[in-house]
């Protein structure tokens, strides 16, 4: 297994702490709390999640990738670094209490709930991890949030206890993500020394970093809108059965999101020193998301009904059909993503990432205040569907004369049909089986092995790079 590979996993494993730990917690919580607090919850932590957002500006992957390219050079790691986070500073800082005058001044539902969310915003100012990503450190990530998470479930299992305890959850949560990005500040100097900066020079990275902010803003319409207009337009009954429904959704996303990070600065580096390189490994990028991003899909559409009742419970009936509708987006998510973080940004090629997320949140704003009032949840998740689909499109249209779509198009179909087979295997034998769990374990075990058989050449030749062990030893 390569090098890549192997950061692949370990960054899959941080991305999937991150939503498997609250999800354990899901069945509990959903029954404690009830589909309307957790509506209540959605709905709040979403405004602040847009405040986190101009927080950050665009550091996550500007700083990422300019760290990327610098790695090999201390001295000028430690003069960006300084720079950059010194910005960060600044944009929190005036984001931490416009917030303030949000809740006190203009807030006017929810507004103890909204108060308990500005953890979340506090812990931008020690966020770091694009750091750490740019100089390829995934492994901290993981042990770091091993711990956290641990503790945060038990503190949720011994203090909500009941549908007055909303505060509590709320709080245990923001703590847990500022307790987490404490512990990389604490760590930074084993990797980083901080020096002195001109004003100029912080402010310096001001425009690039805010022509990214463009489309991390765009893209947060259009992934948190979603919920803030469900919670306006319909119901905290539809937005808790959305919520809990794209929790799952989420984990999928997760994976995905683990493969462009990994690769973002690879490829920065690759495009900068070996630029011939770059479409094999591409190539093989793409058809690792494919295959993770179909089978997925097809996966939940398997199992959607179980998984509701397993850990949801009967309140949250709905939530199955709303993750059906939603993993439709998840191979274009997964194209897109690695168009975007492989090519896009590596390249420069900000404008077309922005003129993309910007497009993608129209169609999401229009298609949602036409069908959220009529719809629902199922509103929200036609104007996700159709701004997840144009955005792919316009970045793969502007990109095409230096991709090879039509390489992309014949893995995406080959791993469709493969999928197909799997949910058809599924379906067909779990007809046998009539109790959830039985039924939902069934399925697991059915779609595991049928995946392993029909994709035994990508495991163990792509994946694994068995095959190409095999070829230099008889070489």
């Amino acid at each position: 297994m390569n090098s890549d590979n192997k950061n692949f996993i370990m960054n899959v494993v941080y991305q999937l702490l991150i939503y498997i730990f609250p999800l354990i917690t899901t069945p509990y919580i959903s029954r404690v709390l009830g589909v309307n607090n957790i509506g209540i919850y959605s709905y709040t932590y979403s405004i602040v999640n847009f405040f986190m957002l101009a927080a950050m500006l665009g550091m996550n992957n500007y700083g990422n990738r300019e760290i990327a390219r610098i790695r090999d050079d201390q001295t000028q790691i430690n003069r960006k670094f300084s720079s950059m986070y010194g910005l960060q500073l600044v944009t929190s800082t005036v984001t931490l209490a416009v917030y303030i005058f949000y809740v006190i001044f203009i807030c006017r539902r929810y507004r103890e709930i909204a108060a308990i969310q500005f953890i979340f915003l506090i812990s931008t100012c020690f966020d770091v991890n694009w750091f750490y990503f740019g100089l390829e450190k995934f492994k901290l990530t993981i042990s770091r949030n091993v711990l956290i998470k641990v503790i945060s479930l038990v503190f949720i299992f011994l203090c909500v206890r009941n549908r007055n305890d909303l505060w509590v959850y709320t709080a245990i949560m923001g703590s847990a993500t500022l307790i987490s990005q404490l512990y990389l500040i604490f760590i930074l100097h084993r990797y980083v020394h901080i020096v002195r900066v001109k004003w100029s020079e912080i402010f310096s990275h001001f425009k690039q970093v805010l022509v990214l902010l463009i489309p991390v803003l765009a893209y947060g319409i259009y992934a948190i809108m979603d919920k803030i207009m469900i919670g306006g337009l319909s119901s905290t009954v539809e937005l808790g059965n959305f919520e809990n429904a794209q929790k799952i959704i989420s984990i999928p996303i997760s994976v995905i999101t683990a493969l462009g990070t990994v690769m973002l600065p690879r490829m920065s580096y690759v495009l900068n020193n070996k630029k011939s390189e770059y479409k094999p490994i591409l190539r093989a990028s793409m058809k690792l998301a494919m295959v993770m991003a179909t089978t997925m899909t097809f996966g939940i559409w398997a199992v959607a009904d179980e998984i509701s009742l397993i850990m949801f419970g009967p309140e949250f009936t709905k939530s199955a059909g709303i993750m059906r509708f939603l993993a439709i987006y998840l191979p274009f998510t997964a194209w897109a993503n690695v168009v975007r973080t492989q090519f896009l940004i590596p390249t420069r090629r900000d404008r077309v990432y922005v003129e993309s997320t910007i497009f993608g949140a129209v169609i999401n704003l229009i298609f949602n205040s036409i069908f959220i009032p009529g719809y629902g949840a199922y509103g929200a998740c036609i104007g996700t569907v159709l701004a997840e689909v144009s955005v792919m499109l316009w970045q793969t249209i502007k990109s095409r004369k230096e991709l090879e779509i039509g390489v992309y198009v014949r893995l995406f179909l080959n791993s469709l049909w493969k999928s197909a087979v799997m949910f058809a295997a599924c379906m067909i034998i779990s007809r046998l089986f009539h109790e959830t769990v039985i039924s939902f374990a069934v399925k697991m075990v059915v779609a595991i092995a049928v995946f392993a058989v029909l994709n035994r050449k990508f495991i163990w030749n792509d994946f694994l790079g068995k095959g190409q062990s095999t070829e230099k030893q008889k070489a």
